[in-house]
């Protein structure tokens, strides 16, 4: 196995991708993170702690943008490579 130290690291590339939808929180207006929220939920916010119902996306939109980017492998910076 090669010294790690001795060889400079080549950029490594995306194998996948999620999409992060935020939505304020109606308690304090704080944004809450959530990755890909395809079914209902009770979202919590890390500003306040409390909890409240959130609207899901649609999961077909999901599928159609991560087949589109060919799952983040096509939204390289292609002036970086």
């Amino acid at each position: 196995m090669p010294d790690s130290s001795s060889q400079p690291l080549q950029p490594v590339r995306p194998d996948s991708m999620e999409l992060l939808f935020f939505y304020p929180c109606p308690h304090c207006g704080g944004s809450v993170p959530l990755v890909n929220p395809v079914q209902p939920l009770m979202a919590r916010c890390e500003g306040c702690r409390k909890r409240f119902p959130i609207m899901p996306i649609d999961e077909r939109s999901v599928v159609f943008l991560k087949l589109m980017l060919d799952n983040g492998r096509a939204a390289m910076d292609a002036d970086y490579l």
